[in-house]
């Protein structure tokens, strides 16, 4: 199966993460699972969510003042967590809200795990807390009011657990549908990266492993475009090095007038390097020709340029065919 080529293959669609279509071309059932798995809204609240979703056709302001719905869940419930631990333990600095989503969906959507931590810092100070869990109670009641919480517990050693408002959530999706998720989009410290991925070998025509590698890149790079950093898609091929006197000596020899030939005349690349190497291996004379042909492309003799230039041309556009039917898009560096 290695050996396979993937332009040989019938592909189905590769769906990757990437920015959502306009809203008005969505479905909201069909919609449901990029929204929660892309947005911080946990899958425990989907069973009963859509029964309270009314997507309204009256536009909804995206002004930054509208605190409930700036920034993902787990921020604005850090900011709401961040405040109650700031009023109910004001004398210990340094204290930073744990918020993270809830192992087991049953006790809540997410929860802050800063009770314990909070309460060995404070025992054995002439404290009024008894343990965590009344820690962890300070810390609920000194919560400010906000729509986005249903209700809060503790449990265990002072486990806070947060349920979300449904309506909230509603809210919040209506409003994604409506004006898309950029704003949900998690802020990095960059501004501009490099993702360098693919890197397949000229004339070796590309198979199911080279798929890892580009997808993996290409996911990565649409994550950190939608976060809005610039990224630098880039694609080092493997076209440089002694294989390269095997295929130009080999397409000096079988094809005389190279430089007017087409790539249907040259014909299947990857059969085209078996030859050579198969040559390279038990022809001596050729064997020097080749390692010489090195020395001269390397040197920049315009001859073996040329031909090293339409050897990669071929292989490029076999490539770029896969590209195109992965939805892949990069850009290739070429040596000087």
């Amino acid at each position: 199966m290695s050996s396979l080529a993937l332009s040989s293959l019938k592909l189905p669609p590769v769906l990757l993460l990437s920015p959502p279509p306009p809203a008005k071309l969505l479905h909201l059932s069909s919609f449901s699972s990029f929204l929660l798995n892309n947005t911080g809204i946990p899958r425990a609240t989907s069973r009963e969510l859509f029964s309270v979703v009314k997507v309204s056709t009256k536009p909804i302001s995206t002004m930054a003042t509208d605190k409930e719905i700036v920034g993902s869940v787990k921020e604005q419930l850090a900011k709401l967590f961040e405040e109650s631990l700031r009023a109910a333990f004001p004398d210990v600095e340094g204290v930073q809200p744990m918020i993270a989503i809830c192992n087991d969906p049953r006790h809540g959507d997410y929860q802050c795990n800063n009770a314990m931590s909070l309460w060995n810092k404070i025992k054995g100070q002439g404290t009024q807390f008894r343990g965590p869990q009344p820690v962890g109670k300070a810390i609920i009641d000194n919560l400010p009011a906000s729509e986005m919480i249903e209700r809060c517990s503790t449990a265990g050693p002072g486990f806070i657990n947060v349920v979300l408002k449904k309506q909230w959530i509603a809210k919040s999706i209506e409003r994604m549908l409506i004006d898309g998720i950029e704003t949900w989009a998690p802020k990095l410290p960059v501004e501009r990266t490099v993702v360098d991925f693919s890197s397949p070998n000229i004339a070796k025509e590309m198979h199911v492993g080279h798929l890892r590698s580009t997808i993996i890149g290409d996911t990565l790079a649409r994550m950190l475009e939608f976060s809005n950093v610039e990224v630098l898609r880039r694609n080092h091929v493997g076209d440089w090095g002694t294989q390269f006197g095997m295929l130009i000596e080999y397409l000096f020899d079988k094809i005389p007038n190279w430089e007017a030939a087409s790539a249907q005349a040259i014909g299947d690349l990857q059969a085209f390097y078996k030859a050579s190497k198969q040559r390279f291996d038990n022809d001596p004379d050729f064997k020097e020709r080749a390692q010489k042909a090195v020395v001269s492309l390397q040197g920049g003799e315009e001859k073996y340029r040329k031909a090293w230039t339409q050897i990669c041309e071929i292989s490029r556009e076999e490539f770029q065919r896969v590209y195109e039917r992965l939805g892949v898009h990069l850009e290739e560096k070429v040596p000087c």
